[in-house]
C-alpha cells in the first residue's frame, strides 16, 4: 500500500520545523522588533503542534507515519529552542542535557516496540497502565506541556527583548525573566515525569517482546 506523505497533518508538521529555524535566525538577532517576533513565533510552533493533531482527527488522516514524524517535528522544536536558550543564557544548560537525554531514551524505547505493532499512541499504545496513558497521551497532560513550552519560550523571548531596549522597568524586565526561568525548570519537570512511564513500562514490553516475532505496521 503506497503511504502518503503529504496530508495536510504533515504539511503542518514539516511547515513548523521550517518556521523553526526562522525562529532561531531571529532568537540571534540583536534588534529589538527581531527577538519579539521571535517570542511570537514560539507560540506559534506551539500551536501548530496542536493543529497538526486536529487536523489528523478531523480529516481522519492519521498514519503511523504522521504519528512519528509529529513526535520527530515535537523533538526538533524542543531540543532546538532549549539549546539556543541556553546558548544565549536564558535557562540553565542542564535542561537541553535532560530533554535530549530523555527523549533519546523514549525514542529508542517507541522504535523498537514499533516494530511489534506498538505505537506510541493511539489504540495500539505501548503504554499498559492507565496512569502511562494519562501521563503520556492524555489531552490534559499534552496541553498542559504545550502550554508550559509556549509560555516559558515566548516569555523568555520577550522579556529579554526588553531587556536590551529599556523601554520598561527594569524590575518589570528581571521579574518577566524570573518567571519565565521558573516555568522553563516547571517545563523540564514535567518533560521527566511523562518520559518515566515510556521508560519503565517500555523496558518492561522489551523484555516480553524480545525474540517474538516482528509485525507489519501498517
Amino acid at each position: 500500500m503506497k503511504i502518503k506523505l503529504l496530508t495536510w497533518p504533515n504539511r503542518v508538521t514539516l511547515l513548523r520545523i521550517g518556521i523553526l529555524f526562522i525562529l532561531v535566525a531571529l532568537i540571534y538577532d540583536k534588534q529589538f522588533w527581531m527577538r519579539l517576533l521571535a517570542a511570537g513565533l514560539s507560540i506559534l510552533i506551539i500551536v501548530m503542534d496542536w493543529l497538526d493533531g486536529y487536523l489528523a482527527r478531523k480529516l481522519d488522516e492519521k498514519t503511523i507515519l504522521g504519528s512519528l514524524l509529529d513526535i520527530a517535528g515535537d523533538r526538533i522544536v524542543e531540543v532546538v529552542l532549549w539549546i539556543c536558550l541556553a546558548d544565549i543564557r536564558l535557562v540553565p544548560v542542564w535542561i537541553p542535557i535532560v530533554v535530549i537525554s530523555r527523549g533519546i531514551l523514549t525514542d529508542t524505547i517507541r522504535g523498537y516496540v514499533l516494530r511489534y505493532g506498538y505505537t506510541a499512541f493511539g489504540q495500539k499504545t505501548m503504554m499498559r497502565t492507565s496512569l502511562g496513558r494519562f501521563l503520556t497521551g492524555s489531552p490534559v497532560m499534552r496541553s498542559s506541556y504545550a502550554v508550559l513550552k509556549a509560555v516559558s519560550f515566548s516569555l523568555l523571548l520577550l522579556a529579554s527583548a526588553f531587556r536590551k531596549v529599556g523601554i520598561l522597568p527594569q524590575d518589570w524586565v528581571e521579574t518577566g525573566l524570573n518567571i519565565g526561568f521558573w516555568i522553563a525548570i516547571t517545563t523540564a519537570v514535567v518533560c521527566l515525569i511523562r518520559g518515566l512511564p515510556v521508560i519503565i513500562e517500555g523496558t518492561a514490553l522489551i523484555h516480553e517482546l524480545d525474540g517474538k516475532p516482528q509485525q507489519k505496521v501498517s
